[in-house]
């Protein structure tokens, strides 16, 4: 019998649908374990030592970091230090090409991002179509967590939005994730605001964009209960070193917001890490470019990067951009079948590694 544990309750994500993980969490955890399953956490200092004493010689240790965004290279850089000092059958799952070589396995692929998201083994945040609901005209951009990106986009919007007639459904969460509460923190964000110019700070502060949540967790919200505009304004996680302080410089990620447009069938603005778009390209996915102005990708500041996309998308809203999609749909069903070719690619990335690996003798 193969024992299976799951130590940080993300396995389901990704393997629920094909392994039966009984004891988890690691407080429900007695004896030891040929399979432990382990996320991101592993790289925190003395985690590991925590994971060890419920391991054999013969263990193997799966890393799951997919679906974690930004700081990837310190990632590796803590990981790396543990492969140095454990003897352990260790492999590394992630959702973005790994660029150094490790030594350990490594299945490292963008087709698991999308059947992390896509898949329908628990709730999940993309959906696989539009419920039934048409597109109108309009621009939509759903922002949650807060993060100094998304209150410059917030500005932003308000600013050039000013007196025009735009239809929009916007939303501004600004929540944070705080002793494993996610509730909008004043304190923070505050502190947040402080760090901008005068002038972006008082207008923020005077605007009704700013909506505490009413209530405690809203990382479960439907959106797709609101209309679904053809335009979709995408603030990714992490954006680029001047804005978080961010230290990835060679690997490219993204999450389910960059994923959303195409299942979806809208004209995408995503601002993410430079270079995002060329991945996506190199995916094989349209962009639009005879309709859409994406000149922005060129802009090495985040913040100026940011401003282009929301100009650019007051210039496509006064354009026929419904008229567009219905002319192209051949075009918009293509990156939508493209969404579930990778989801399947990346589901059987997934089979592959449990025949071949978890049940390897």
């Amino acid at each position: 019998m193969i024992r299976i544990a799951d130590f940080h309750l993300q396995a389901q994500r990704l393997f629920g649908r094909f392994l039966d993980i009984v004891d988890t969490p690691y407080s429900q955890m007695s004896g030891k374990y040929d399979i432990i399953f382990v996320h991101r956490e592993i790289e925190i200092k003395g985690e590991i030592e925590k994971v060890i004493q419920y391991c054999k010689p013969s263990t193997k240790i799966i890393v799951d970091i997919t679906t974690e965004s930004g700081q990837v290279e310190l990632f590796l850089e803590r990981f790396k230090k543990i492969l140095e000092k454990y003897d352990y059958n260790f492999i590394l799952i992630t959702d973005l090409p790994i660029k150094e070589k490790l030594n350990c396995k490594v299945i490292d692929d963008y087709s698991l991002a999308f059947f992390a998201h896509l898949n329908d083994s628990q709730a999940g945040r993309v959906y696989y179509h539009n419920n039934g609901k048409n597109l109108i005209h309009g621009i939509q951009s759903f922002n949650g967590s807060l993060r100094m990106q998304r209150l410059w986009l917030n500005y932003f919007i308000t600013i050039y939005f000013k007196h025009k007639e735009i239809p929009t459904n916007i939303q501004f969460w600004h929540y944070v994730n705080k002793n494993g509460t996610i509730k909008f923190d004043e304190e923070t964000f505050n502190d947040h605001i402080n760090t901008l110019p005068i002038n972006v700070k008082e207008k923020l502060l005077d605007k009704q964009y700013v909506n505490p949540p009413s209530e405690p967790n809203l990382v479960e919200f439907n959106d797709l209960i609101e209309n679904t505009h053809t335009i979709n304004i995408v603030s990714e996680n992490v954006i680029g070193k001047d804005i978080d302080n961010d230290d990835d410089l060679n690997h490219i990620t993204f999450t389910e917001k960059t994923i959303k447009p195409f299942v979806r069938g809208q004209i995408p603005l995503i601002h993410g890490y430079m270079g995002l778009q060329d991945e996506l390209i190199n995916l094989g996915f349209d962009l639009y470019d005879d309709f859409v102005d994406h000149s922005y990708t060129n802009e090495s500041d985040s913040i100026k990067r940011l401003e282009m996309i929301v100009k650019e998308s007051i210039r496509l809203s006064e354009m026929n951009t419904l008229e567009y999609l219905k002319k192209n749909y051949d075009r918009v069903y293509k990156n939508k079948k493209l969404c579930e070719t990778l989801m399947y690619k990346g589901k059987q990335h997934i089979m592959d590694l449990i025949e071949n690996f978890v049940f390897e003798n």
